[in-house]
């Protein structure tokens, strides 16, 4: 049982450096977060916290976990849940936050895309705090590997 906990995350290389080689280079990665779970995610929760998302002053947060209490890996009932937020002081000067788009991908346990989601950009203006948040429903739980990747940068 160790043993396939410790190899599964290296099946995922291949995966996420397919899809590296894949993404267009003309428009920035501000971030990108792989959840994997291994080979469903039936029963599965994950979370990531990011402090510094972007290399910035923003904060993020990402949880995907199986809504359904019953165990069918054929079911649609996972959720993604993506927050990012920014406080800033009143004397504080801030870039802005430009996101231009959120690309979710979920691949299964073979490589194969099995879910696509893209969603519309955010913005928190120069020295100006902000919250995004986004819930994606219906995930199927064949997903073994979620991709998030926010496009954009702070200027």
């Amino acid at each position: 049982m160790n043993t396939l906990r410790i190899l599964s995350p290296l099946c995922l290389i291949p995966i996420v450096l397919g899809n590296l080689c894949a993404q267009d280079p003309g428009e920035p990665v501000l971030e990108r977060y792989v959840l994997g779970a291994g080979q469903n995610t039936d029963g599965v929760a994950a979370a990531v916290g990011d402090k510094f998302f972007g290399g910035g002053t923003a904060r993020a947060a990402i949880t995907f976990f199986d809504a359904a209490r019953r165990f069918n890996p054929d079911d649609h009932s996972g959720s993604l849940i993506l927050f990012v937020g920014r406080h800033v002081r009143p004397d504080e000067i801030t870039f802005a936050l430009l996101c231009s788009g959120v690309e979710v991908r979920g691949f299964d346990s073979e490589g194969t895309l099995v879910f696509s989601k893209d969603l519309p950009g955010f913005t928190f203006g120069d020295s100006q705090g902000g919250r995004y948040t986004k819930v994606i429903r219906s995930i199927p739980l064949s997903v073994a590997t979620l991709n998030v990747t926010f496009r954009g940068n702070y200027e």
